[in-house]
Order: structure tokens, then sequence, then C-alpha cells
């Protein structure tokens, strides 16, 4: 009896682990430059207005209790992620599960310089209205003395609403 009940919950815990993802439970945040589920305890301080973020309690599959919801109806940026100055020479992965709530919106990865220079590294746009994967690879690396900034925009000149989680940022092998 006593192993029955034994194998029961080791075969409860492992499908537990297949279904949230192996990568997502044995990856540690030092696989990551950043990695984020938007939950309570996390910080935003790396974020531009991070103290203004909303966290919805709508989430993927192995997503935690929260997600971050971007919000908007103008073209600025709604939530901005600095990484700061980054030196490498390899292209950068941003990835992320999305839904839209509303109109739609993007993900973009931007290379920043002082207040003006920026050069677009790639975007991609969510239409789903279903929690998805998605995927961003850079179009080059960072030129040297840029900052590394994750750009994410709802809506542009209508009211939009998307929500974000499990939000990944790494250097590509």
């Amino acid at each position: 009896m006593k192993n029955n009940l034994r194998r029961t919950c080791l075969l409860i815990l492992s499908l537990g682990f297949l279904s949230t993802g192996c990568e997502k439970i044995f990856g540690t945040i030092s696989d990551f430059l950043y990695s984020t589920s938007f939950e309570e305890y996390q910080s935003m301080d790396q974020w531009e207005n991070g103290e203004y973020a909303e966290c919805k309690n709508e989430v993927p599959a192995g997503g935690g209790k929260r997600s971050l919801y971007v919000s908007g109806g103008c073209v600025v940026p709604h939530m901005v992620l600095d990484l700061g100055r980054i030196e490498s020479e390899d292209l950068f992965t941003v990835r992320f599960m999305g839904k839209v709530l509303v109109n739609g919106g993007s993900v973009s990865i931007i290379a920043v310089k002082g207040k003006s220079e920026w050069i677009d590294l790639g975007s991609v746009y969510l239409i789903d209205k279903n929690w998805k994967e998605y995927k961003l690879v850079s179009t080059a690396p960072i030129p040297l003395g840029y900052n590394l900034k994750i750009q994410m925009s709802s809506g542009d000149f209508v009211v939009g609403g998307m929500l974000i989680d499990l939000l990944e940022i790494s250097e590509l092998d």
C-alpha cells in the first residue's frame, strides 16, 4: 500500500514537471541576462517607470500567479526594460509568453546611446488572443557603448492591451 502511494506521488510530481516545462524548472537565473515571471517578490528596478507596472492574475501554464499588463494608446513604448551597457559580439534572444487582450502589440530589441541615438534590432508582433510562446532574435550584436533595451508597446494610436509572462533574455550561443 505504501509503495503504491509513493509511486502515485512520484507520478504526479513528474507530470507536474513535464507540464510546466523542464527547462523552466531546471534552468537557473545565471543562464539568462534577465528572467522574470512578474511575481510579487520580483523587483521592477530595471524597468523604466517600473514602479507603475501593473500585473494581472492571468497566466499561461507554468507562469506563476501574475503576468505583466502592457496597456497603451500612443506610439511611445509603454514598458521598457533597460539592461544597461552590454559588451558582447553575440546576438540576443528574447523569449516570453504573450497574449493579446485588445488590438495587439509588439516587443522590440533596441540599442540606445544617449537620448536620441537608437538602433532597432528586431521586433515581434503579438496578435493571438490565446497564450503563445514568442521568440525574438536580434539582427545584430549590440554596438559598443550602447545600452540594450527591450520595449513593449500595445495599441499604437488606438487603445491596446496585452499580457507578458515568463520573460527570458539571453545571449545566443
